[in-house]
């Protein structure tokens, strides 16, 4: 079986790995099934952007390498910077494996929220740093998936990836920047690593373990207040389930619930 899949957009068939396919396919389910203003940062090919327009959306992009593509809003822009966009403009957001690139994340995501119309929706995805054969890599080079060696140094500052994060750590941005998760997933699957299941019980215990019982008054990290309780236990169950455990990406779908924390 082929790898890629022949996918028409416009007029024009192109190819699409079938892991991209499931991908958006994921991040499709997330639109709201009614013409929608979207804005997809960092968008390369635009093949996500225009599969979109074709369903009746109305799309922006940006890229940090101009692309200037004739038949759909482009413009160039980093996401370091302000986006120069205006506020409460867009139904969606979507972030696609760009993330990781960024230098600071919770800038990135307030400028996201900052362009969002309240309730709007981010869909973000990034390579999953806790997947269980990444931790295993981790472990034994101190490497993750995503990040196997050094960087190299002649490669331009965000070409690569650059700042992978956690579940944890994201879900705690977008908590102080201004979201509510509904949705966390992952479309990239190997069927060979159901073996690490057999782990998952002994990373399960240990997990609960640090998350709800050890050190429970350590400063910042504290575990008898019933509000960190269930936040803790969120967590876990996130880090255990399915998605995050085997998934190879992280694909989550967060409402503008309102402004960011003040830094």
């Amino acid at each position: 079986m082929s790898k890629y899949i022949d996918v028409v957009i416009g007029n024009e068939t192109v190819r699409k790995h079938r892991r991209d396919v499931d991908k958006d396919a994921v991040i499709c389910s997330h639109i709201p099934d009614r013409p929608c203003r979207i804005f997809e940062s960092s968008a390369g090919a635009a093949l996500l952007a225009r599969q979109l327009r074709d369903q009746g959306h109305d799309l922006t992009i940006s890229n940090y390498y101009f692309h200037d593509f004739p038949d759909i809003t482009e413009f160039q822009a980093d996401l370091n910077k302000p986006i120069e966009l205006p506020d409460n403009a867009f139904d969606v957001v979507i972030c696609r494996e760009v993330i990781e690139h960024v230098e600071c994340v919770p800038h990135t995501l307030r400028e996201f929220n900052r362009v969002l119309k309240p309730g709007g929706r981010l869909i973000m995805t990034f390579p999953n740093r806790l997947q269980i054969r990444s931790r295993i890599l981790h472990l034994l080079t101190g490497f993750y998936r995503g990040m196997k060696s050094p960087i190299n140094l002649d490669v331009p500052f965000g070409d690569a990836h650059i700042n992978l994060i956690g579940y944890p750590e994201m879900d705690y941005f977008l908590r102080k920047t201004g979201y509510e998760i509904t949705a966390v997933e992952s479309s990239y699957f190997q069927a060979s690593d159901t073996v690490f299941l057999l782990l998952h019980p002994f990373i399960a215990l240990a997990t609960r373990y640090y998350l709800l019982h050890y050190k429970k008054t350590a400063q910042e990290h504290e575990k008898t207040q019933p509000d960190n309780i269930a936040y803790n236990t969120f967590i876990a169950r996130k880090l255990l389930s399915r998605a995050l455990f085997l998934g190879k990406d992280v694909i989550i779908t967060a409402t503008k619930t309102g402004t960011p924390c003040a830094r």
